[in-house]
């Protein structure tokens, strides 16, 4: 594969990133909605806690990303690579290093931004969260020496601005606890750009090594299996959140999260290979692109209004990855 077609497929990855997870956020959100989520009387009622109820993103996360590593696990144990998952865990640095990305990006990182839409309100968790790729730029920068043109950071500005105006417009007072809430933020942002640094380099600095070469659908996989056992030892247990998940198991949704688990599978993976191409902070600046789907599948699929200021920071978010992705004079020796 030139350069060429290794940057197109990589760019094209990272839009797929954008529509899968815009569609993922959409149905995981309709999902919250049973009353088992939304209703503390009824919840009370099925024997589950008051503190499960008020961290219940965290139990639904737990299945999201359980299913996740069965739907890539299956994949790998079809194409026979299973076992090098586990081998790439405990005999190789790539495989320690991409488990530790795992803690940084999803407990740390998935758990601080539910959290911080909790007690900060989803509008202002959301206008912090997407500056998380602008913040795996510069760090990508200084740990892997990765190099950005004035024209990439100039689109990298403008999709991230697109991002943040689409998700910030104060409205009524504050929450009291709104700085905790940005605190937790802050977090999520650190969590997911040092995930993708990670990732980034792992894939630039350890093929070979061991005589091993670890595919994006073996990391991938040993990433959500490490998220998956993460939230079943450590983050269940602490927030009593095991009723809640029998609640949801019993009461068929668990075949539910299943399905969009699928959704997931196909984000992450496409983020691991484009990554792999096209480098770590153009990998992950597309991932910017997600607001604007999950605009575009809320009025779609349930039939959510689409407001003028939606539509032109979208439109903005769009301008900004394209001139981001584009070289010019390759489109026009094209």
């Amino acid at each position: 594969m030139d350069m060429n077609q290794k940057t197109r497929k990589g760019i094209m990855l990272g839009v797929l990133v954008g529509v899968a997870w815009g569609l993922d956020g959409v149905l995981m959100g309709r999902l919250g909605t049973s009353p088992i989520f939304s209703d503390l009387t009824y919840a009370l009622s099925k024997g589950i806690s008051e503190k499960s109820f008020v961290f219940s993103p965290l139990v639904t996360a737990f299945f999201h990303e359980g299913f996740c590593f069965f739907w890539v696990a299956l994949v790998l144990l079809f194409q026979k690579q299973l076992k090098q998952v586990f081998h790439l865990l405990f005999t190789t640095k790539k495989g320690k290093a991409t488990a530790l990305a795992a803690l940084v990006g999803s407990p740390i990182g998935m758990s601080a931004y539910l959290l911080a839409i909790k007690y900060a309100t989803a509008p202002y968790a959301s206008s912090i969260s997407v500056i998380y790729p602008g913040v795996g730029a510069i760090l990508s920068y200084f740990i892997l020496k990765e190099r950005l043109s004035l024209r990439a950071l100039t689109g990298i500005a403008i999709s991230l601005l697109g991002s943040f105006m689409l998700g910030f417009r104060p409205t009524g007072d504050i929450p009291d606890t709104f700085f905790k809430g940005i605190l937790f933020a802050i977090i999520a942002v650190l969590g997911w750009a040092f995930e993708g640094v990670i990732i980034g380099f792992v894939m630039k600095h350890s093929k070979g090594e061991d005589h091993v070469e670890a595919t994006p659908q073996q990391c991938l996989c040993l990433r959500y299996f490490i998220s998956m056992l993460s939230y079943a030892i450590v983050v269940l247990p602490i927030i009593q959140g095991y009723p809640m998940a029998k609640e949801i198991v019993g009461s068929g949704l668990v075949f539910r999260y299943a399905l969009v688990a699928v959704l997931g599978a196909i984000t992450y993976l496409s983020w691991y290979k484009a990554v792999d191409l096209v480098g770590c902070a153009m990998g992950t600046a597309l991932n910017s692109t997600a607001a604007l789907w999950t605009i575009i599948f809320s009025s779609l699929l349930f039939g959510s209004k689409i407001s003028s200021w939606l539509a032109i920071w979208g439109f903005v978010i769009v301008v900004g990855v394209f001139i981001f992705a584009i070289e010019p004079k390759s489109k026009i020796r094209k």
